[in-house]
């Protein structure tokens, strides 16, 4: 995605898509939601992860325009904070952190219907992280949580789950189960070919269907693409075995 100006000191500064947003930030992202919703129509992609290899790259960023992009299209849309130790969801949408979330349902504390947020300025649902548990592997493990998606994907028509860098903890890797693909977030000058080879690497491992990769914070004038048209997002199928011969995967 193109790079967001500066704003402060903090790199988790959040530029949303909008009438406000540059021209460049908003085409990449509906060019984004084009190819998933083809995905979504020949293969019945709906629950998507977006990881990266180790902070700072920018996913939770990706996540939430993301969601506001294929919401904005008329789909139903809800975006979970599956980051159970750092979740930052719901510090970008200004939502109090003891808010309850999947650890709550989870954990038989509440229903899931009461741990979605609705917001006026966005058309997307939110599912909050939680109260974060001491054992967030073990937790996300549970048959619980195999339920609650069971449940997100009876109503919502894309279910984008933000999750824990790959390459750091297991968590994305666990929630594979539940995901029809996983999208991996690199950030030039963070992302390294070794970290991004190995969070290939680990999602293959676990059968996980790598969508593509979004290249986030693109400096298109640093490197002379002079084109306002020009896209800084990457889109690619890695092909596994038991693919069919045109590049859909196999149920």
């Amino acid at each position: 995605m193109p790079k967001a100006k500066k704003g402060g000191k903090s790199r988790r500064k959040l530029l949303m898509v909008g009438p406000d947003a540059p021209f460049q930030f908003v085409e990449a992202y509906k060019s984004l939601r084009t190819n998933l919703e083809f995905l979504s129509a020949s293969s019945g992609c709906k629950v998507i992860l977006i990881t990266s290899s180790v902070p700072e790259e920018g996913k939770s960023n990706v996540a939430i325009n993301l969601a506001a992009t294929l919401a904005s299209g008329g789909k139903r849309v809800v975006l979970v904070d599956g980051d159970l130790r750092k979740g930052s969801l719901s510090r970008y949408m200004h939502l109090a952190r003891n808010r309850a979330g999947i650890s709550n349902v989870v954990a038989g504390q509440c229903p899931l219907a009461d741990a979605l947020v609705r917001f006026k300025n966005v058309q997307f649902s939110l599912l909050p992280a939680g109260p974060l548990p001491p054992n967030p592997s073990e937790m996300l493990a549970l048959p619980a949580v195999q339920e609650l998606f069971t449940g997100l994907r009876d109503y919502y028509d894309f279910i984008i789950v933000d999750t824990p860098p790959v390459s750091v903890v297991t968590d994305a890797a666990v929630m594979c189960r539940f995901a029809d693909g996983a999208i991996l977030v690199v950030r030039p000058g963070v992302t390294t070919i070794q970290g991004a080879q190995l969070s290939k690497k680990n999602l293959e491992s676990v059968h996980g269907r790598i969508l593509g990769v979004v290249l986030n914070g693109y400096d298109i004038k640093r490197a002379g693409h002079k084109d306002g048209y020009y896209y800084s997002y990457s889109y690619d199928y890695y092909k596994h075995e038991g693919d069919d011969a045109d590049g859909d995967a196999g149920e």
